[in-house]
């Protein structure tokens, strides 16, 4: 059941991720950046046990896993172009903080890989901004924009990659994923890529502990049908990987020749 607003002052007393949580919102990015690093703190035994219940839900666990996998994904696309001597700009238009980029770009990247952040939350952006900052990340940017809006799409250099990840559940509206495919498509670069993630069963959501218990719950879709979508817009050798429990990723190219 939801997790109310006064349980998580409660018991922000004593477990720092839920001192947070109150303190940002529950769906922040100081938040989520706290429970990718699993390290449980707060005060006293009983503040860390809180602590490390908070981390173990398997909402954080899906999402942890959707990190692991979404950087696994980027990581093996750029080797291939690298291999092929390309360079490669990365495009995620809806980053939050981009946990999984700013990742790649500390263990693979180089001159030859420029990636741009986009989200709508501008507090998303400005925290990704100083985390940048903090981690020495110099080709790596972070802007406010909208995955539906046509000039969020724009960059020097036409992206190599798009990302769309974890944003399908959020757009309950089909029209809007589709748009998103559609201006994914026409702004790569010939040759490039587009990864999207979608959720088959709404299981793993942060909405059961966010204590909003009117929230809408993510739209659910299947692999299939994302499938269907992509090779409607254009996209050819669409590839589905696991992304985390009841999640699909699902990558589609375009051809070079478009």
């Amino acid at each position: 059941m939801p997790m109310t607003d006064n349980v998580i002052r409660i018991l922000a007393r004593y477990s720092e991720g839920l001192r947070l949580a109150a303190e940002h919102g529950p769906t922040s990015g100081v938040v989520f950046e706290y429970a990718f690093q699993n390290t449980p703190q707060g005060s006293g035994a009983l503040g860390r046990w809180i602590d490390r219940t908070f981390l173990q839900l398997s909402a954080w666990e899906s999402i942890r896993q959707r990190v692991q996998t979404t950087k696994d994904l980027v990581a093996e696309i750029v080797a291939r172009r690298r291999a092929a001597g390309r360079t490669t700009t990365v495009l995620d238009v809806a980053s939050g903080t981009g946990r999984y980029l700013r990742e790649l770009a500390r263990e693979k990247g180089g001159e030859d890989l420029e990636i741009a952040c986009r989200d709508r939350d501008p507090h998303q952006v400005m925290h990704g901004r100083q985390l940048i900052i903090d981690e020495g990340l110099s080709r790596l940017t972070f802007s406010v924009g909208d995955a539906t809006d046509d000039s969020s799409y724009l960059t020097p250099h036409d992206p190599d990659i798009v990302l769309a990840i974890g944003l399908f559940p959020y757009l309950q509206r089909d029209d809007q994923v589709r748009a998103v495919m559609r201006l994914s498509f026409s702004h790569l670069s010939p040759g490039g890529c587009f990864l999207c993630t979608t959720l088959a069963n709404p299981h793993g959501w942060l909405a059961p502990w966010e204590g909003d218990s009117m929230a809408v719950r993510p739209a659910t879709r299947s692999p299939e049908t994302i499938a269907e979508w992509l090779r409607a817009t254009g996209f050819a050798c669409i590839d589905q990987r696991f992304s985390q429990p009841h999640g699909f990723a699902l990558i589609g190219w375009k051809p070079e020749e478009a």
